[in-house]
């Protein structure tokens, strides 16, 4: 197996592939139907003719750039385990949001989550907080499916309801919602053409945010108003460069205070959060970016 790996691991070293090593033992493990550790606790194990055929298949897949969580069905976010067939691959950056909404969120919470494709934000929301109930809504029926089956997975399905709209259109203004969620698309268009090949492989609605961007959060934030309670939240994650340009969108509506952005791992501002501005509820300033 050994053997396999290191010629694995020089093939797509060679074809330019970022983490080759990693990469390489991710999807071995996955053929194997065993965790990464096991390579090396069995290194002299012979990979079956078929499982080498199915191997050398991914690697070739791998190559041509198609996102590893593609190749194996699966991604983990927030510790959890989540299938991502055809839909946005859930990023480390978009814990921030998950992180945020369940240290400042009450008990009992009820969480409208706009686009949410493979149910990410929703599932763990309902997962680490077992008293919240969220609706999840996206234009795509294929991604609800793919939501529904993470939701059973980790036992929310209680939590979750799922339906298929744009945004708010399908959503009664009568659900008054403490926390509206979403990671929108916001790559302006004239930068899609430069996104690495694996991510030009996942769902182009789920990425292309109009000329600057800001299309959808522009949508999101001229109507959320209506849907929180008199404190409600809404927390939104960003793209480089935009947290001031949010901010001003907010502003314009009058429909908001109490602005804050938070940033990611790498220190980038990552997500928005403001109230609606009838509400109690205070967040943190915003810092200056």
């Amino acid at each position: 197996m050994n053997s396999d790996l290191k010629q694995a691991i020089n093939l797509l070293k060679g074809g330019g592939i970022e983490n080759p090593k990693l990469d390489a033992e991710v999807l071995l493990a996955h053929v194997l139907n065993k965790d990464r550790i096991q390579l090396y606790i069995y290194p002299d194990y012979v990979l079956t003719d078929d499982e080498n055929s199915r191997y050398r298949a991914l690697i070739d897949k791998r190559l041509a750039r198609i996102p590893v969580s593609y190749l194996t069905g699966h991604k983990e976010f927030m510790s959890l385990d989540f299938r991502v067939d055809n839909v946005l691959i859930p990023r480390p950056e978009t814990e921030v949001l998950v992180e945020t909404v369940c240290k400042l969120g009450d008990a009992g919470s009820k969480v409208l989550d706009l686009g949410t494709g493979s149910g990410a934000i929703a599932v763990s929301l309902a997962r680490y907080n077992p008293d919240w109930s969220i609706l999840a809504t996206d234009i795509s029926m294929d991604a609800l499916l793919i939501a529904r089956e993470n939701a059973s997975r980790h036992n929310v399905t209680n939590q979750i309801l799922f339906i298929q709209t744009d945004l708010f259109d399908g959503v009664s203004p009568t659900y008054n919602f403490d926390w509206i969620v979403s990671n929108p698309p916001y790559i302006p268009t004239g930068d899609l053409a430069n996104l690495p090949d694996e991510v030009k492989n996942e769902p182009i609605i789920a990425l292309n945010g109009g000329t600057d961007g800001l299309d959808v959060i522009r949508r999101i934030i001229k109507d959320a108003s209506v849907y929180l309670k008199p404190y409600g939240c809404l927390a939104i994650e960003i793209g480089y460069g935009h947290s001031e340009s949010i901010q001003k969108i907010a502003d314009e509506t009058g429909k908001y205070t109490d602005y804050s952005i938070i940033k990611d791992y790498s220190g980038i501002p990552r997500i928005f959060c403001c109230k609606s501005n009838d509400g109690s509820r205070r967040l943190q300033p915003a810092e200056k970016t």
